[in-house]
C-alpha cells in the first residue's frame, strides 16, 4: 500500500489538482534510483556471501587434503617403528620421532578448522599417536635390546592396532572436512542462483515500473500539449475564441497561460489593425468629400456676403445671415475632416510641462461652452514640473480639446481637474470630470471619426486628439472615474528631457 501511494497518478485521476511536472519526474528518478542501489546492495551482500562460501568450500578442501595426510604421517611414524624392529637397532628412532612430531604439529593446526566432533577425532589420533609412541618405546625397543622376539612380535600387534585407529580416524575426518566443503560449494551455488533470480527481478521490476512511470509521466506532458495543440489548430482554421483550458501542470500551465495571453494580444492587435485600416479609410474618403464641399462652401459664403448687403429688408437680413451660419458649420465640419485626414506634421521642442498644461487650461477657460454658457466650471491645474520634448501646439491642442469637453460633461459645481505626473521616462496627462459618466460601449467608440454623443457634436474632436497623441507615440484612453464622472489620460512615453543637459546645449 505505501509503494502504491508513491506511484503517480494518471493524468485524468490527477486532474483536479495542481501538480510539478519536476516532482513527479524527481520521484520518478528517485524511485528508479533507489530501486537500483538496493538491488546493487543486494547483488554485492550475495556476492560476498557466495565468496565466503566459495573461499570456505577451499579451506575445507585443503583441510580434508592435511586430513589424509594424518594417515599417511601416521603410517610413516609406523613405517619407521618397522623398520626399527626388522633392522634390530636404534637407526629409525630419529626419523620416528620426526614424524611423531611432525604429526602433532598437523594435530594443533588443524583445531581451528574443525568443529565439536573433528576436535574429538584430532584428540583421539593424539592419543593413538601418543600410545603408539609409548608402546615403541617402552616395550618394542628395550625388547630389541634383549633380544625378546616375542615380546617384540607382541608389541608389534598392538601397535599395529592402534595404528589402523588412527588411519580410520584419519579417513574419518577427511570425510568429515569433504562434507564441509560440499555444502558450503553448496551454499555458493545457492547464492549464485539468487543473485541471478534477483538479478533478473530487479530488471524486469526496473522495466514495469519504467514503463508505468514513463507513461504516466507522458501523459502528464501528453495531455496540455495536445490542449495546445487543439487550440493552435483551432485558431488556424479561424475561431479566434479558442483558449487553452486551465493545465494542472504547473509548468505547463505557465506556457499555456502565456499561450492564451499571446491570443489575446493577437486578437487586440488584430481589431487595432481593423480598426486602424478603417480609420485610414475613413479618413481617405473624408479628405476628399472635405476638399470638394470646402470650396463649394467657399462661394457660397461669398455670394451670402453679398446678397447681405443687397438685403432690403430686416427679414431677408436675418435670414441671410442664418444662411452664413450654417455654411460656417458646414466649412467647420470640412475643416475638421481635413484636420483629421492629414497626417500631423510634428514638429518637437523642449516645453516646460506646468507651463503648456497652464496655457491649455486658460485657453479652454477662454472659450464658451455651447452647454453651459453661463456657469461653466472652473479647472483646476495639478501639474507636476517637467521638461517635455513635444509639439506644445498639437499636445495645446488635445488638451483644450479634452477640458473642453470635460467642462461641458460635468453636471453640478465641482470644477474639472488637469493632472500632469512623471512615471519613469513617460509623462501622463490626466483630464477629470464629474459628468454623467461613459458606458463601456461609448467608452470602445469614443475615439472613431464621426462617433458622438451630443446632438451638435461632429464626431472629429477625439478623432483629431487620438491622431495627435498617437504621432507623438503615446496612447490615449477614457476610463470611469471613481465616485462618478469620467477621466481621459494621455500617456507620452520617452519624453522627458535632461533639464541640466538641455541647459549646457543651449549655452
Amino acid at each position: 500500500m505505501a509503494f502504491a501511494m508513491l506511484v503517480p497518478m494518471p493524468a485524468s485521476a490527477s486532474s483536479s489538482r495542481p501538480y510539478r511536472l519536476r516532482h513527479r519526474l524527481l520521484l520518478i528518478i528517485s524511485l528508479l534510483v533507489g530501486l537500483v542501489f538496493i538491488s546493487g546492495a543486494v547483488a554485492v551482500f550475495i556476492a560476498l556471501a557466495s565468496r565466503s562460501a566459495i573461499l570456505e568450500a577451499h579451506d575445507l578442501e585443503v583441510a580434508s587434503r592435511r586430513a589424509a595426510l594424518l594417515s599417511v604421517i601416521a603410517r610413516e611414524q609406523y613405517i619407521h617403528e618397522a623398520h626399527t624392529i626388522i633392522l634390530r637397532d636404534r637407526s629409525h628412532v630419529e626419523h620416528h620421532d620426526e614424524w611423531v612430531h611432525k604429526l602433532r604439529s598437523e594435530l594443533d593446526e588443524l583445531r581451528s578448522d574443525v568443529g565439536p566432533d573433528g576436535v574429538s577425532r584430532l584428540e583421539e589420533i593424539g592419543t593413538t599417536s601418543r600410545e603408539l609412541s609409548k608402546i615403541f618405546s617402552t616395550a618394542i625397543l628395550p625388547a630389541i635390546d634383549r633380544q625378546d622376539w616375542d615380546e617384540v612380535h607382541r608389541a608389534h600387534e598392538r601397535a599395529n592396532v592402534l595404528v589402523d585407529q588412527m588411519t580410520e580416524h584419519a579417513d574419518a575426518l577427511a570425510s568429515y572436512f569433504d562434507d564441509r566443503a560440499i555444502q558450503a560449494e553448496r551454499r555458493a551455488a545457492r547464492f549464485v542462483r539468487l543473485a541471478v533470480i534477483l538479478a533478473v527481478a530487479g530488471s524486469v521490476l526496473a522495466a514495469a515500473l519504467a514503463l508505468i512511470f514513463g507513461r504516466n509521466l507522458w501523459r502528464s506532458f501528453s495531455t496540455p500539449l495536445a490542449s495546445l495543440e487543439l487550440v493552435a489548430q483551432r485558431v488556424t482554421d479561424g475561431d479566434r475564441s479558442a483558449r487553452v483550458a486551465p493545465v494542472t501542470a504547473v509548468e505547463l500551465g505557465v506556457v499555456a497561460g502565456a499561450f492564451n495571453r499571446m491570443l489575446d494580444a493577437l486578437d487586440r492587435a488584430s481589431i487595432a489593425l481593423v480598426a486602424a485600416e478603417r480609420l485610414a479609410a475613413i479618413g481617405r474618403v473624408a479628405a476628399g468629400v472635405a476638399h470638394e464641399i470646402n470650396n463649394p462652401i467657399a462661394i457660397i459664403r461669398g455670394y451670402l456676403k453679398t446678397m447681405r448687403q443687397e438685403a432690403q429688408t430686416p427679414e431677408l437680413l436675418e435670414e441671410l445671415v442664418i444662411l452664413d451660419e450654417e455654411a460656417t458649420a458646414c466649412q467647420r465640419i470640412a475643416e475638421d475632416l481635413l484636420m483629421y485626414a492629414r497626417s500631423p506634421a510634428m514638429e518637437p521642442r523642449a516645453v516646460q510641462a506646468s507651463e503648456l498644461l497652464q496655457d491649455a487650461v486658460e485657453r479652454s477657460e477662454g472659450m464658451p461652452s455651447r452647454q453651459r454658457p453661463e456657469a461653466a466650471p472652473a479647472v483646476v491645474l495639478d501639474a507636476e514640473p517637467a521638461l517635455l520634448s513635444v509639439d506644445p501646439l498639437r499636445i495645446r491642442q488635445v488638451v483644450v480639446n479634452l477640458v473642453k469637453n470635460a467642462r461641458e460633461a460635468t453636471v453640478g459645481e465641482e470644477a474639472v481637474e488637469v493632472r500632469g505626473r512623471r512615471h519613469g521616462t513617460d509623462y501622463r496627462i490626466e483630464v477629470l470630470d464629474r459628468g454623467k459618466g461613459l458606458s463601456t460601449e461609448v467608452r470602445e467608440r469614443l475615439f472613431e471619426p464621426f462617433f458622438t454623443t451630443r446632438r451638435d457634436g461632429t464626431g472629429l474632436g477625439l478623432a483629431v486628439c487620438y491622431g495627435l497623441v498617437t504621432a507623438h507615440g503615446g496612447t490615449i484612453r477614457a476610463e470611469a472615474r471613481s465616485g462618478g464622472g469620467s477621466q481621459f489620460v494621455v500617456d507620452l512615453p520617452d519624453v522627458l528631457v535632461d533639464e541640466e543637459r538641455e541647459k549646457q546645449e543651449r549655452e
